[in-house]
C-alpha cells in the first residue's frame, strides 16, 4: 500500500455526537451514504451500491469519540487495504463540528483517485446535510 491520501475538511453545523452517530451507526450511514448498509456490527461494515456485484467490506479499526477508522477488506480490489478516517473536533470558527476526512493508503499513481476524490466530496456533503438537518439524504438511495 502507498502513502497517498485523499484529504478534506468539512465544517458541520451539528454537535460532535450527532456527526459521530452518523458515521458509526447503521442508521446513520444509511441516511447519507447507502440505504443498503449492514453494520457496523462485530466491527464489520458492508455497504452495497447499484450495479456492484457485492458489498464494499470494511473493518472498523477504531471507534472512539473523536476518531473512527474503517479499513477496506478485499472488495473492492482498488480500495483493498486503504483506510477511511473520520476525525471530529470542535469547529474553532463557528458552532458545530470540524470533520477531517481522509481516505489513505493509495499508491500515488492509482487510477481510481481522480474518480474517488470528487465522489467523496459529494458523499460527505450528504453526511453534512444529514447531520445538520436530521433528514436522510443517502447518496445511493437504492
Amino acid at each position: 500500500m502507498g502513502d497517498y491520501a485523499i484529504r478534506m475538511q468539512f465544517d458541520i453545523a451539528a454537535d460532535r455526537d450527532t456527526v459521530r452517530r452518523a458515521i458509526s451507526t447503521e442508521d446513520g450511514i444509511r441516511a447519507w451514504w447507502s440505504k443498503r448498509t449492514d453494520g457496523p456490527s462485530d466491527d464489520q461494515l458492508r455497504v452495497s451500491f447499484p450495479d456492484v456485484p457485492q458489498p464494499f467490506e470494511f473493518t472498523v479499526a477504531r471507534n472512539r469519540d473523536d476518531d473512527v477508522d474503517w479499513v477496506t477488506g478485499g472488495f473492492p480490489p482498488w480500495w483493498a487495504g486503504t483506510t477511511i478516517s473520520w476525525t471530529l473536533s470542535d469547529n474553532p470558527d463557528a458552532p458545530g463540528t470540524r470533520l477531517l476526512f481522509s481516505h489513505g493508503g493509495y499508491d500515488a499513481d492509482n487510477t481510481v483517485i481522480p474518480i474517488v476524490t470528487p465522489a467523496w466530496a459529494f458523499i460527505v456533503q450528504r453526511l453534512k446535510g444529514y447531520s445538520e438537518t436530521g433528514t436522510p439524504q443517502p447518496f445511493f438511495d437504492i
